[in-house]
């Protein structure tokens, strides 16, 4: 292979792992059964051919010659999650429009069941990039960021009590478009703790700006650094520092801090104090 990634051996060595366990783990996925809850995304690229500048305005006129549409945010965790053979669940809101008949469509195809709460005031989150010779014109989002409302929470927590005690993990996938309000966010960790169902969650703050120590008493948070370094509003200190104080304020088992092309790192339990590994 030309890869340029290389095996973590002294990870391994320090946790008492070789491949054969790792692959035994791989395997052991598709023997769980796995919740994704939060927001549903569709994403849509528009292919567009530059006609020119206006001569009214100095304003760039294309015209659209394709588009390709994806499932995105907590749609796509969840049919990673199915990729990987768990049987999973995924609890969203959708609005009625043929952008959630899509959505539904594509995550039937990778397997995933799916349930639903139906606003007619709000549409399916929907972000378009209008694109040109490979670069990006113009983002479009579709979306309302109110959080939902209280007859919606009602209908997801009442169906998640009908399914937690066949689950081993429940995933909070936030994009912070109103999904997942504190108050519900809440009762789920109740509900799952009672139960003995592993917590993990991811909070993006791209565009938006969510806050992934909300997420109290997980078992795995996954922020990359800009957004570890929001929740705990701190820009100065080194990475190390930065993810002991968010596992500090968010009470999390473990870790995975995401540096990009860099690689993570890890805070977890050891058998005395935190260990921290970089990879």
């Amino acid at each position: 292979s030309s890869s340029t990634l290389s095996f973590p051996e002294g990870y391994f060595s320090r946790h008492s792992l070789d491949k054969k366990n790792l692959i035994t783990i791989i395997n052991n996925f598709k023997d769980k059964k796995v919740c994704v809850i939060g927001d549903l995304i569709v994403d849509e690229y528009i292919t567009c051919e530059a006609l020119g500048m206006s001569q009214e305005e100095p304003t760039l006129v294309v015209t659209p010659i394709d588009s390709t549409r994806f499932i995105g945010g907590a749609g796509i965790v969840s049919a990673h999650a199915s990729g990987l053979g768990a049987d999973v669940t995924l609890m969203s809101l959708i609005g009625n429009d043929e952008v959630a008949e899509y959505a539904v469509k594509l995550l039937k195809d990778a397997g995933v069941k799916t349930f639903f709460v139906k606003d007619e005031d709000r549409p399916t989150t929907l972000k378009q990039r209008f694109r040109s010779q490979g670069k990006s014109l113009l983002r479009v989002s579709h979306i309302r960021q109110a959080s939902i409302n209280k007859a919606h929470q009602d209908a997801i927590m009442n169906k998640l009590a009908s399914i937690i005690d066949k689950l081993d993990l429940l995933v909070f996938s936030d994009f912070n478009y109103g999904c997942l309000p504190q108050v519900m966010v809440d009762k789920i960790i109740l509900l799952a703790k009672k139960n003995n169902v592993m917590l993990a969650a991811d909070s993006q703050s791209s565009s938006q700006v969510g806050d992934i120590s909300r997420f109290h008493d997980m078992d795995l948070i996954t922020p990359t650094e800009r957004e570890a370094r929001l929740s705990i509003n701190n820009h100065e200190d080194g990475l190390v520092i930065i993810a002991d104080k968010l596992r500090q304020k968010s009470n999390c088992k473990n870790i995975l801090l995401k540096l990009g092309e860099e690689g993570l790192i890890i805070i977890g339990p050891g058998q005395k104090n935190w260990l921290t590994d970089r990879i």
